[in-house]
């Protein structure tokens, strides 16, 4: 590998590099749907049945022959909701009494509501003609059997957990967890202890290792099929990451390594290609925040070099390792990351795709979003995470003030939560 970053990368074309060199997850587990929570569907997940199997009841009311109504009817008993046999059946002149979702017993078509029956002792007057199928849900309505009704490649959320036992459907076949791993570089990185050690070696010049833990959020609150398998802090110390690195890939499907990107004497991960055996993908990408972000393949297994700086690695991560890790791990529809659209206030002109600190308001039902300064832009200016409410993710171009751009909003103006408000 180049020691210089000479030549920058667009995100898309370093996507590209690294998809025709990865190797995809192949390993499948069986579960219960239940526990399926979060991982990805490995096989297209078919109705066995028609659903329903057998009609069922739309309303509370009465279960008749449709050629029976109107008139009046006779009550032979009850068929309640969770009742799949209530040996009855009914004969001409008959009703039952039935709950919404209840299987309608043998003979019966439709269902009379409740509410428009007049009721005679044991008997109902039904004063309307009802056809077949009124106010029932016949067989195979809503799914056949043989539909596909959760593809392969879906995450799977609770909603379709709920979808999928309603119809009877209890197993399915998933892609295992993506298991990476993340290891933070650098002398001057340390874990905070007690606030007066920490506030102590802050202002001798030493830096808490934050970067990690925070990729480690973004994956833990959005990538669910994604688990970390290890999270470590190394010193500069290219023996020690190679060795740690060459045991972590019998492991691990993935590895991200934070600091020592850049050419200096002490930066590690230009070395890797020859300490590793494996193969340059590319040196630099064309973004700003996450510049020497950079990528080593290892029989198939992608070593991702990240910056150093909490988002400027994020950034990193977001524009491209997001994207590898939903390829790796099969996910064709990744879950919902808050992104918000929202009208800049102010001009930008961008010469690489950068994320800007924003700080975010909201007026007349329009979000809107104003860059902080340009002093606060810096990767290395942190603390202006907390005077920001999200990061602006921009191309390389420019932007007027009016013009919508995406915004990764880690919270939202008071506005949004004021009850008058009517959305």
């Amino acid at each position: 590998m180049t020691r210089y970053v000479e030549k920058l990368t667009p995100v898309d074309e370093a996507l590209r590099l690294l998809k025709e060199k990865v190797t995809r997850l192949s390993e499948t587990i069986s579960l219960p749907v239940w526990e399926g929570q979060g991982l990805v569907v490995a096989r297209d997940i078919v109705m066995p049945h028609d659903h329903p199997p057998r009609p069922k009841s739309a309303y509370d009311g009465y279960a008749v022959r449709s050629v029976d109504t109107p008139g009046k009817l006779k009550v032979v008993g009850e068929a309640p909701i969770g009742v799949t046999d209530v040996g009855l059946s009914i004969s001409p002149g008959e009703a039952v009494y039935v709950t919404t979702g209840a299987y309608l017993p043998e003979g019966a078509d439709a269902v009379v509501p409740e509410e428009y029956v007049d009721v005679e002792g044991e008997y109902i007057v039904v004063k309307e003609k009802y056809d077949k199928w009124s106010n029932v849900d016949p067989p195979g309505i809503y799914v056949k059997k043989g539909d596909v009704v959760v593809p392969r490649g879906t995450l799977l959320t609770p909603f379709d957990i709920v979808a999928l036992l309603d119809v009877g459907i209890t197993e399915a076949e998933f892609y295992r967890p993506l298991k990476v791993a993340i290891i933070e570089t650098g002398n001057e990185l340390f874990k905070p202890s007690s606030p007066e050690v920490v506030k102590e070696k802050v202002l001798k010049g030493l830096v808490v290792a934050t970067t990690g833990d925070l990729v480690a959020w973004f994956i833990g609150e959005y990538l669910p099929w994604v688990q970390i398998h290890d999270l470590v802090t190394l010193p500069d110390e290219l023996n020690t990451l190679v060795w740690y690195i060459e045991r972590l890939l019998d492991h691990v499907d993935v590895v991200l390594v934070s600091g020592g990107t850049g050419p200096s004497e002490i930066d590690l991960f230009y070395r890797l290609p020859e300490a590793l055996g494996g193969e340059l993908v590319f040196r630099g990408l064309f973004v700003k925040g996450g510049r020497p972000t950079s990528a080593v393949v290892v029989n198939g297994k992608p070593i991702i070099g990240l910056s150093g700086y909490p988002i400027s690695a994020l950034h990193g991560f977001v524009r491209l390792v997001y994207p590898l890790l939903s390829y790796i791990g099969n996910v064709e529809t990744p879950p919902a990351v808050p992104f918000v659209w929202a009208k800049l206030t102010k001009p930008l002109r961008i010469k690489r795709p950068r994320p800007i600190k924003v700080k975010l308001s909201f007026q007349d039902g329009q979000l809107y979003a104003t860059p902080l300064e340009k002093k606060m832009q810096h990767s290395s200016a942190s603390i202006a995470l907390s005077m920001a409410d999200g990061l602006a993710l921009t191309l390389n171009r420019e932007y007027q003030p009016g013009e919508e751009v995406l915004v990764y909003a880690y919270r939202l103006p008071k506005a949004y939560h004021n009850p008058s408000i009517n959305f």
